[in-house]
């Protein structure tokens, strides 16, 4: 193809890392962006953006700040990480520099307080932090920095620097605390809440009620937007978008496959998308407009499967095998796994809905598993998986519900099951029979299946 103008590149505008640029999608018209939004206007409010992995909820924010001049300020929760350890880790990520280019962008004048450039920023917070009652007796930012480092700080500290400076506090995985940690910095977020400072939580849906029991004090004070997996329409619309800036003409119902095999998940959209640009590459010399065609869709879902989520293979043995395998007289692991791959698609799933889909697993004349051998194996699952080192699923006993933490290995799973060769190595009962309820489309039990051969009957 020849290039009248220089074209963006396929990583510009289907990136799979950070916030997309030309292929941001507001979801149901911008629903979300305009509740994290309000939410932040209101101020203090503890702004939670609950939502399972690779679903966009760090992109949401970091297209709202912008709207509010803010640049974030992001503390990353770990396991083990104390509440005191917890307030620290807020200014060890501190950049007065980022934070004065950004408030230039924005057309915020912070020059009088941090300096040009940020280079007084830290002298700047010693002597804002003397309002409430910390004390920094050395100067220049390593002898404030060490100050920091031996002293206990808590969230009263961070006041001068939230309410003073176009700065967001972000906090990401709020899971990961201890129950410890979780009520003891939630009991001093209080101390935000009353001085009109609001905080964005970054959570996994199904820790929501964790967080909201933490301060029952803070009731009323929490908005809630939660993320979710997405509509396919929304995400046939990455690839409607993006594909024409790089001269490539797709079909709606290709943009709807690629939609359909993503899964929910925004971030497998774009690696699709990205991979099936470079199949095409090569057919660019020739034409001014290239129509993305079936085969490089499938090429790509093939290459993102195989080289960016191969590491969910071992995590699918180790679990599917469960322990004790040779004891047990059920494959109950392996199909609790693979009741996760039947459509319709779900991130979780209550207990009733988990057995109708395992019991879809059992191939006729086979036993259905006793849901008592599920139940166990879902109270075992925790331990297993610890001691395994994986974080696949979650069982939460007091909803009775399965989830699933990484939404992506239902990606890997569906594109191994199109893969699949009859009898072909690793392909165990359940792999066939996955192949055989998804090959339509369709949720049709195997005793279902044998008697619509029996009468004849073969629309399946």
């Amino acid at each position: 193809m020849k290039q009248s103008e220089e074209l963006k590149t396929a990583e510009e505008v289907f990136p799979s890392v950070g916030q997309p640029q030309y292929t941001y999608v507001e979801r149901e018209a911008g629903r979300n962006e305009r509740k994290l939004l309000s939410g932040l206007r209101d101020k203090g409010q503890i702004c939670i953006v609950t939502g399972p992995s690779k679903t966009g909820k760090t992109s949401l924010y970091k297209k709202v700040l912008p709207s509010l001049k803010k640049n974030e300020l992001v503390i990353r929760c770990s396991i083990g990480l104390s509440s005191n350890q917890f307030w620290a880790s807020a200014l060890e990520s501190l950049d007065f520099s980022r934070i004065s280019d950004a408030s230039k962008r924005y057309g915020v004048n912070v020059t009088s307080k941090i300096g040009v450039g940020g280079e007084a920023g830290w002298s700047w917070l010693a002597k804002a932090m003397a309002s409430v009652g910390f004390s920094v007796s050395g100067t220049g930012e390593y002898a404030v920095r060490q100050e920091f480092a031996r002293t206990k700080l808590s969230a009263r500290h961070l006041l001068p620097l939230l309410k003073e400076l176009p700065v967001q506090l972000v906090v990401e995985d709020f899971h990961y605390l201890s129950e410890k940690a979780k009520i003891e910095v939630f009991q001093q977020w209080k101390s935000f809440t009353d001085e009109g400072v609001s905080v964005v939580v970054i959570s996994t849906t199904h820790h929501t009620v964790d967080i909201a029991r933490s301060n029952p004090d803070l009731t009323g004070r929490m908005r809630l937007v939660d993320v979710g997996k997405w509509a396919e329409t929304d995400l046939a619309k990455i690839p409607k978008i993006g594909f024409p800036q790089l001269k490539f003409a797709i079909s709606d119902e290709l943009a709807c496959r690629v939609a359909t095999e993503s899964v929910g998940l925004p971030i497998v959209t774009q690696q699709i998308c990205q991979n099936a640009c470079h199949e095409i590459e090569d057919e660019m010399h020739e034409a001014e407009v290239v129509q993305v065609q079936l085969s490089h869709i499938d090429r790509a879902l093939n290459y993102v499967a195989e080289n960016l989520y191969s590491s969910h293979e071992n995590d699918y043995q180790q679990l599917a095998n469960g322990p004790r395998r040779r004891a047990r007289k059920h494959a109950t692991y392996e199909k609790i796994l693979a009741s996760f791959a039947l459509d319709p698609i779900c991130y979780s799933l209550e207990y009733s809905e988990l057995l109708e889909r395992v019991n879809m697993l059992c191939d006729v004349g086979e036993d259905a598993i006793p849901p008592a051998s599920i139940t166990a194996a879902l109270r075992a699952m925790g331990n297993f998986q610890k001691r395994s080192k994986i974080n696949l699923l979650e069982w939460q006993e007091s909803e009775r519900r399965l989830y699933i933490i990484e939404p992506s290995f239902l990606f890997y799973l569906r594109q191994k099951l199109d893969n699949f060769v009859p009898n072909g190595e690793g392909f165990t009962s359940v792999f066939k029979m996955l192949a055989e309820l998804l090959g339509d489309g369709k949720l049709i039990s195997p005793r279902d299946r044998a008697s619509r051969k029996k009468t004849g009957d073969n629309e399946e």
